[in-house]
């Protein structure tokens, strides 16, 4: 054997083996995906105008079937769930009603649970006015027969006598089938057929919008469901959702949720609203901490001094601020100084005498009512110069 003719056949191998490669890689792709399939009506079928058309078509979803979409000339028309939800190969029959004639594209999509859609299957229709019918059979006419002429004898031979002249023979015809012919009926053009179509009218949109608790405290979640039947497309705050779901919310404050349905039969908007009471706080704000004068200051003789601390914030708000001042009348004995609250700044004058020790402390309250704990004691001393 040449090398040339090994050489070809080695090139139309690997040539082959690519195709197949390809070939299978294309196969495993489309398994992945959604498909569907027009099984009724055939393309290029007619059908007549103003009567409910059943769409018969089969869904395959590795994932499990979720619902089709049919659509009519590029618009969606009505979603609907198989016949066995959730199953990777269901049939589905879905109504269109066609309203006027002309050519229409009927496409249907396969929806997954995962949310991923087929490519459509597409098929061509035409609306007309009316079925076509056969003309109405009439029976052939029979038509009736002519009446021979009368048989004259003719003689080459001169007669001896006058012959007699033989009576005319007259035919006698035998009906088939029945014991009398059947009159015909002559119409110069067959019937034409009435037909009068019966229009289904498309049933409303049946919608069903509930949550599973309509009250929760801030921080809780709940669960909004729905189900619509006989609807093109469905609406949740604007997003576009599957007939048949459920979704989790976790407002912070009191939310109302809207549904809005697109259905043949009219449009259908719902609502449901979530109330979110927040809990009573009973958590003290925080310590503020004295700042001026600081602890150990000793300050010149004076009759005015003021005690200046650092704010605190707690998400009830700060409704003010307390303060106490006392002074050392001996060793270990305190004596009040005086007293201010509730302040809404963050200090306050009080008065002093010169030659005396003295000690102050603040606490916050909060807006709902809670009070810190007191700062820690700030000791300072005023000189008698």
């Amino acid at each position: 054997m040449s090398t040339q003719h090994l050489s070809w056949k080695l090139i139309l191998a690997l040539t082959l083996l690519a195709l197949m490669g390809g070939t299978l890689s294309c196969a495993e792709e489309v398994e992945s995906r959604p498909q569907a399939w027009i099984d009724f009506p055939r393309d290029g079928a007619g059908v007549p105008v103003g009567t409910p058309v059943a769409v018969i078509s089969h869904a395959y979803a590795r994932e499990g079937v979720a619902e089709v979409l049919l659509s009519v000339n590029g618009e969606a028309y009505r979603r609907d769930p198989p016949a066995e939800p959730g199953a990777s190969f269901s049939e589905v029959t879905q109504e269109w009603l066609p309203a006027e004639e002309g050519l229409y594209t009927l496409q249907v999509r396969t929806y997954d649970t995962a949310g991923e859609v087929s490519n459509p299957a597409t098929i061509s229709v035409r609306v007309v006015s009316e079925v076509a019918r056969g003309p109405t059979d009439t029976p052939t006419p029979t038509s009736t027969p002519e009446t021979p002429s009368p048989i004259t004898p003719t003689s080459t031979s001169t007669p001896t006598s006058t012959p007699e002249t033989p009576s005319p023979v007259t035919p006698t015809l035998t009906p088939t089938g029945t014991s009398e012919p059947p009159t015909p009926t002559f119409t110069s053009e067959p019937p034409t057929p009435t037909y009068t179509p019966t229009a289904t009218p498309w049933p409303p949109a049946q919608v069903d919008f509930w949550v599973e608790s309509n009250s929760i405290t801030k921080g809780e979640c709940t669960v909004l469901h729905w189900d619509v039947e006989y609807a093109t497309a469905v609406f949740l705050n604007g997003g576009g959702v599957p007939g048949h779901g459920t979704q989790q919310v976790c407002p912070d404050s009191t939310t109302t949720y809207e549904l809005h349905v697109e259905a043949p039969g009219g449009n259908v908007d719902r609502s449901v609203t979530v109330e979110v009471t927040t809990p009573p706080d009973t958590t003290a704000p925080p310590v503020p901490s004295p700042a001026v004068p600081a602890e150990g200051l000793e300050l010149d003789c004076r009759s005015k001094q003021t005690l200046a601390w650092i704010p605190v914030s707690d998400p009830s708000g700060i409704a003010g601020y307390y303060v106490k001042l006392e002074r050392q009348v001996s060793p270990g004995n305190w004596q009040s100084a005086g007293g201010w609250g509730p302040v809404s700044g963050k200090q306050v004058e009080a008065s002093v005498d010169c030659g005396l020790y003295y000690r102050w402390t603040v606490r916050a309250q909060d807006g709902a009512g809670n009070y810190s704990d007191w700062a820690p004691w700030s000791h300072f001393s005023v000189t008698l110069k």
